[in-house]
């Protein structure tokens, strides 16, 4: 299993770089996430979406709709596009640990 080294610290992440226990999550794991997809630093805005992704997950143990999500954080659908120019699945979703098994497919943009 592929694993992402943090200083003394080691998560294991899945082949597509997604974590495995979403428990093993904190701000420095997503900032070395958001390294490996050119995603660093993250802004403001990055972390909004990030936050917004990780609450609803641990609350609902789902992802939400991408408009429901575009809503509540405040950031349009194309904003969310140039801030995760490799999607909200492959990034946004990865960057805020939410395992690759809950996320659903028609989750990310094409």
């Amino acid at each position: 299993m592929p694993e992402l080294q943090l200083g003394d610290k080691t998560v294991d992440v899945d082949d597509h770089g997604f974590l495995i226990d979403p428990n093993d999550w904190d701000k420095e794991v997503a900032e070395a996430l958001a390294e490996t997809t050119g995603l660093s630093p993250l802004t403001e805005d990055h972390w909004r979406v990030i936050n917004y992704l990780r609450q609803y997950y641990l609350d609902l143990k789902s992802v939400p709709p991408v408009r429901k999500l575009a809503r509540e954080t405040g950031v349009s659908l194309r904003y969310l596009n140039q801030l995760f120019p490799e999607g909200l699945t492959k990034s946004a979703c990865r960057i805020a640990g939410i395992p690759r098994a809950t996320i659903r497919p028609s989750f990310s943009y094409p």
